[in-house]
């Protein structure tokens, strides 16, 4: 498990896609967008946003491009003659993806306090730290059961877009949905991306009661997705 974790953690760091994706764009829109509106709440509020954008797009739809990379070379195969479960392959792989989220998050987190200033930063961002964690190996584990009902890639981003889309228009990741419809509003109430950016916001204002609800929310939805990931992943294309 160890081996497997390493090199999968020394593979994703060295990809070009995760700096300018995960990294360069969401500091550098969370810090214009913060200086452009004239507002004190809204740079916490946008450089939370641009946090779970970030760990959204690597630790969901890069992830599962990788999976089903692995699955068309054939990879998977060598699992069937190993005696690694399936479960430790999935959870160590998993782990080192979610690892590399937790870092690009931590970056865009300490751009946006050095920048803007966040009060009490320092215990803010070990708060932060569970909450990223937690939605980002939930997001991996959701790209093992995406990876696993397609065949190519051009289908693949299909899926992932139309999965994606959801998650970000019944947020309020970036704009307030005070005056949207009510049937949106209900969506984001239980929308696993909006309890990300609210234990997000609940961390960095110390809201405690928030941020053990979304901390429970966020496990709940781990879990879940966990079972997913086993109960349908593929060893190949058949």
């Amino acid at each position: 498990m160890k081996t497997i974790f390493k090199l999968t953690l020394k593979s994703a760091v060295r990809d070009p896609f995760l700096f300018f994706w995960s990294i360069l764009l969401p500091v550098t829109g969370a810090i214009g967008l913060g200086m452009l509106f004239n507002s004190s709440e809204y740079p916490r509020h946008i450089l939370t946003g641009m946090m779970a954008v970030s760990i959204l797009f690597y630790s969901f739809m890069t992830t599962a491009y990788s999976i089903l990379v692995q699955r068309r070379r054939g990879v998977y195969h060598l699992l069937r003659i190993t005696p690694l479960p399936l479960w430790k392959y999935i959870y160590s792989i998993s782990s080192a993806w979610t690892l590399t989220s937790v870092l690009c998050g931590m970056v865009v987190l300490l751009a946006g306090g050095l920048v803007f200033g966040i009060d009490q930063f320092v215990f803010a961002a070990l708060l932060v730290i569970p909450i990223i964690f937690l939605a980002a190996i939930g997001y991996v584990f959701l790209s093992f059961f995406v990876a696993s009902l397609t065949r190519t890639e051009g289908n693949l981003s299909m899926i992932t877009s139309i999965g994606i889309l959801p998650f970000l228009f019944c947020s309020n990741a970036f704009y307030s949905l005070a005056g949207a419809p009510q049937w949106i509003q209900t969506i984001s109430r239980f929308n696993p991306f909006q309890w990300f950016v609210d234990g997000l916001r609940s961390s960095l204002a110390l809201d405690w009661p928030n941020y053990f609800i979304n901390i429970g929310l966020l496990f709940i939805v781990g879990t879940v997705t966990f079972v997913l990931a086993l109960r349908t992943f593929r060893y190949a294309d058949v």
